[in-house]
């Protein structure tokens, strides 16, 4: 169980600062079955709501929700090459990450956003969602392109941060 929780990765590894590539249909499929597999055991003992596939040292663009509480994904739980579009009036709720254990900060972003993604089996699906879906889904996309909730966060509010950040940095330089 620790080892699955140790996997996910910390503020300060390169990899949560890299564009991810886009997996390839039907070529991918076994490396997409075996991470979306081990991201799944990863996010049941972080006990999270979603995990994007740099978290665990994979630079490519899929991540993963947690549909219990989320009605609005329709059971939808791996989204592959997704694709959005946030719309709706700004919100400012608090956010966390698995990548940035222990801070939570308010955050604004979009309401709603439109998603197209493919599923595991690469068949293309498109939602509509608002509230907690919305920012789930903006949160994770920000992952594959190499952003921290983190950066999104007013410079005072960073330099606030600051040293706890670099504490978490240092902490994961020395495992």
């Amino acid at each position: 169980m620790q080892d699955l929780l140790n996997s996910i990765r910390i503020i300060g590894d390169p990899i949560l600062r890299q564009k991810c590539r886009p997996l390839v249909f039907p070529d991918d499929v076994p490396y997409i079955i075996d991470l979306a597999r081990r991201m799944g055991n990863a996010l049941d003992v972080a006990e999270g709501l979603g995990l994007a596939a740099p978290q665990v040292g994979e630079s490519v663009r899929l991540f993963i929700a947690t549909p219990d509480h989320l009605d609005e994904l329709c059971g939808h739980v791996v989204f592959i090459n997704p694709e959005i579009t946030p719309y709706g009036e700004m919100e400012k709720r608090e956010e966390g990450c698995l990548s940035v254990p222990g801070i939570y900060e308010m955050l604004s972003r979009q309401s709603r956003v439109r998603i197209k993604a493919m599923d595991i089996r690469g068949n293309t699906f498109s939602l509509d969602v608002g509230e907690l879906a919305a920012r789930l889904i903006l949160h994770e996309v920000d992952h594959l392109d190499g952003i921290l909730f983190v950066d999104k966060l007013s410079p005072i509010k960073r330099k606030l941060l600051k040293g706890r950040l670099r504490k978490l940095r240092e902490d994961r330089l020395r495992k």
